[in-house]
């Protein structure tokens, strides 16, 4: 039986109550009947000794991995098939070694013949808002970078010495000499039928530039149109003279728009041969060039945007030129296009890649797309400022993750699974907040990664129930062991990480003897005498505290002192709910007693589990009964303080009543159960024989030791099942009886299926040894209720009838009378 919310103490919550002593009491039990199943000290008694540990010692100090055969096996097969959907989810309790076993698997991994390769993104000449993805072999991205930078360079040397080129300078100087001369030829033609109508070409100043224009000869001088209008106004000239003007200026305006239109023309037309003939001189250097890079890059990717680089390079030339001034501008906003943004450099990478991302939201794990201002204030990315996630630097290799940090992230966790069914992922722009910007859609990166999350079986459970994805993704589940078997073996190899973790961390040597209370604490752990502990975290931590303790008192190794003195202050740091409980019981505000018998009352025994630490106390469960036909009445059901597993507990209760003694009649009473200033919620089924006890009790007016308390499982043969927890219930009674003052015949009762789980301290095992304290097992209800009352439990006779006095026999009698009222009643 489990009690959670353990922060609740309960503070002056009854008056006080004390109970007779047994010599005393109206309603004394009876000894315990001779022959009943107490176990002996040696029974009780567990240590691990000196003498043991050194026995198996063989000086080792290496740790393997050990314990997790199932684990090491379901690691071995995922990581070796290279088929889809054989990632991993390893489960276990934390500190079983989970990630370290991981880690070493994958460090010990031979991969194949295909490494992982490089991975870059470079500009997409057509489709600039969908940079393309290239891969490499490893280390190669970077050295093809470097080459394409030596391209560049090349192209604006070989550009740079254009001008001193014999055959581009004639032929530059021919074309450029044609085409002057008959753009002058033209002019001069148009001059002269200017002047012939009477008009010149003028220079007419516009804010800072000029701009030609026609303007009228008049009297052998230039006039403005003003002017003109003027003399008109004046009957200096005359109107039809003026529109004469005017009609002849539009039509040359028009002329002279041509003439410049033709002559734009044809100098653009000498530009661009001058450039065909630039690109003429320079191709044949490049294309040498780029064809040295096609030899030692040969993946077709990498070929087609060579090709598409090559007719950049020669559409942009003036971006090179060295005598333009063009460059010098250019240069920052536009010469990235050329650039090779190298995402995965595999290098100097020996082994495949092994990332473990404890930070796996989005942009981490998938890649982001950084952002920059340009001059005119907009976010603006390219593809130089795309990064890379965990899941990329992985690929080839292995990404580990916990469970509650991807699955705390749902849309990575949902790209998670969409990757890895797509066998691809995609960079996305990463919210900011200055607002959206211009954004890419780089194209999809292959990947080929297995990821490994460590997490609870309980998510494992889920995850596999509801998505059905997930069965299709993660098909193999490593499981860790919290408990290995303690064999020779086992503990020698306990040893060996005992003593690594002493020389790696820089600790104290430890003697046989605090080795063997190590190996006593890690038994403890495992709740099995025939156990160890997989938690090495939990026995690391033990090491490094009674290395503490053993330096506070001067000593040069660790011993067993030293050892359980970190056990007892760890006790201390955790225990104060523990010490709060016993005030109130020692103070009577709990009401609980060690002594003398009561009618339709025991102790029972509670664990309180603070998830970090755990103890366990007596609680006062209670029974009334009377004529009914309501049946067992779980009072903490009633008031919603009663878990699933304790209420499947009461409800065996009835099934066992009637089966045991309303044969012939029916079960007619009601009987309220109940646990006594419990204010807080109860599982588990560790209390129903408790229960049966207590209502037996009530029935047939029997009183039970108060100086016993009892913990186990029934089922409805009357059976007692065993129950977690026991050694620390047995130490809770124990306790209180040492603080409320031993009387020499308190104890426990316990299933006899719990004897390999009772690992005691050594304080309780010498306690039995000298008398103070009893333990008892039972594995039946009537060898319990014969301790707990002194009396004969009765089995029924060839007749089918209990013997006259005996337990049952007064039980049966009793419960034929209260039906035999309820029929009265009825009939009335």
């Amino acid at each position: 039986m489990v009690v959670a919310q353990v922060r609740r103490y309960t503070y002056g919550m009854a008056q006080l109550r004390t109970s007779l002593p047994a010599s005393e009491s109206p309603n004394r039990a009876s000894a315990p009947r001779s022959g009943s199943n107490e176990l002996t000290a040696e029974e009780v008694r567990f240590s691990v000794s000196a003498e043991e540990i050194e026995q198996l010692d063989d000086g080792n100090e290496r740790f393997d991995i050990i314990g997790q055969p199932r684990a090491l096996r379901a690691l071995r097969l995922a990581i070796d098939i290279k088929g889809k959907g054989y990632n991993i989810f390893a489960t276990g309790l934390a500190g079983t070694g989970k990630r370290t076993a991981i880690m070493r698997l994958l460090k010990e991994h031979q991969p194949g013949k295909s490494l992982p390769k490089d991975i870059a993104y470079v500009h997409n000449f057509k489709q600039p808002d969908q940079p393309r993805v290239l891969y490499f072999e490893p280390g190669e991205a970077v050295e093809y970078r470097i080459r394409i930078s030596q391209v560049l360079d090349v192209y604006r040397r070989v550009l740079s010495t254009l001008p001193f080129h014999k055959g581009y300078k004639k032929e530059r100087d021919r074309l450029m000499l044609q085409a002057e001369g008959r753009e002058t030829q033209a002019v001069a033609v148009f001059e002269q039928k200017l002047n012939a109508e009477g008009f010149e070409i003028v220079q007419v100043d516009e804010k800072d530039d000029q701009r030609a224009d026609i303007a009228p000869i008049y009297q052998g001088e230039s006039a403005s149109f003003d002017d003109l209008q003027r003399m008109v106004s004046k009957g200096e000239l005359q109107e039809k003279v003026w529109s004469e003007i005017r009609e002849k200026y539009y039509r040359f305006i028009d002329e002279m728009k041509q003439i410049f239109h033709s002559l734009q023309t044809e100098r653009s037309d000498v530009e661009e041969s001058l450039h065909a003939l630039q690109i003429d001189l320079v191709r044949p250097e490049i294309e040498a060039e780029i064809a040295r890079i096609r030899l030692d890059f040969p993946d077709a990717r990498v070929h087609h945007y060579l090709d598409g680089l090559t007719e950049d390079l020669f559409d942009h030339m003036n971006w090179f030129r060295s005598e333009s001034d063009a460059r010098d501008e250019a240069d920052p906003p536009q010469m990235w296009r050329y650039g090779v943004n190298v995402m995965v450099d595999r290098g100097e990478s020996q082994g495949v890649p092994i990332i473990f991302e404890s930070h796996p939201d989005y942009q981490k794990l998938f890649g982001s797309q950084d952002a920059a201002g340009d001059p005119g204030g907009e976010r603006i990315s390219t593809f130089m400022q795309l990064r890379a996630g965990s899941l990329l630097q992985a690929s080839g290799g292995f990404l580990i993750l916990r469970a509650e940090d991807i699955l705390g992230e749902e849309d990575a966790w949902n790209s998670l699974r969409r990757a890895l069914q797509d066998g691809n992922t995609e960079i996305r722009p990463a919210p900011s907040p200055l607002g959206p910007g211009s954004s890419l859609k780089p194209e999809p990166v292959d990947i080929a990664v297995k990821v490994i999350i460590m997490g609870s079986e309980h998510i494992y459970d889920y995850l596999y129930n509801v998505d059905e994805e997930f069965q299709k993704l993660f098909k193999v589940p490593a499981e860790f062991d919290s408990v290995m078997v303690r064999d020779d073996t086992s503990t020698r190899e306990y040893v060996g990480f005992m003593r690594m973790i002493c020389r790696d961390e820089g600790l104290r040597k430890i003697d046989y003897d605090g080795i063997a209370a190590v190996v006593e604490y890690g038994v403890r752990l495992s709740e099995f005498r025939d156990r160890l502990s997989t938690q090495f975290s939990k026995i690391a931590d033990l090491i490094r505290e009674a290395d503490y303790w053993a330096g506070r008192e001067h000593r040069g190794r660790i011993s067993r002192e030293d050892v359980q003195r970190a056990l007892q202050e760890r006790k201390f740091l955790y225990d104060l709910p523990e010490e709060k409980i016993d005030e109130q019981i020692l103070s009577g505000e709990l009401l609980i007693s060690v002594r003398g018998g009561e009618v339709g009352r025991i102790n029972g025994l509670a664990v309180i589990d603070r998830g970090y630490y755990s103890f366990a106390r007596p609680i006062l469960i209670t029974a009334r009964v009377s004529p009914g036909s309501d049946g067992i009445i779980n009072i903490e059901r009633e008031s919603g303080l009663s878990g699933e597993i304790h209420d499947k507990g009461v409800y065996i209760l009835e099934g066992y009543l009637q089966s045991t003694y309303a044969r012939s009649f029916p079960l007619s009473m009601n009987a309220s159960v109940a646990f006594e200033q419990s204010y807080v919620g109860v599982d588990g089924d560790s209390a129903s024989s408790t229960e049966i006890y207590v209502i037996l009790s009530a029935i047939a007016n029997i009183p039970l030791r108060q100086d016993i308390a009892v913990s186990g499982s029934v089922n409805q043969m009357g059976q007692i099942q065993p129950v977690g927890g026991i050694s620390e219930k047995v130490e809770g009674f124990f306790e209180i009886c040492k603080k409320m003052g031993f009387t020499g015949t308190q104890g426990v009762i316990i299933p006899r299926q719990n004897l390999p789980n009772l690992i005691l301290t050594e304080e309780l095992q010498q306690a039995v040894a000298e008398g103070q304290f009893h333990i008892y097992t039972a594995e039946t209800i009537d060898e319990s209720l014969e301790i707990l009352t002194g009396m004969d439990a009765g089995s029924r006779t060839s007749k089918g009838n209990f013997p006259a006095g005996s337990i049952n026999a007064l039980v049966e009698k009793r419960l034929h009378e209260m039906a035999e009222l309820v029929k009265e009643f009825g009939s009335d």
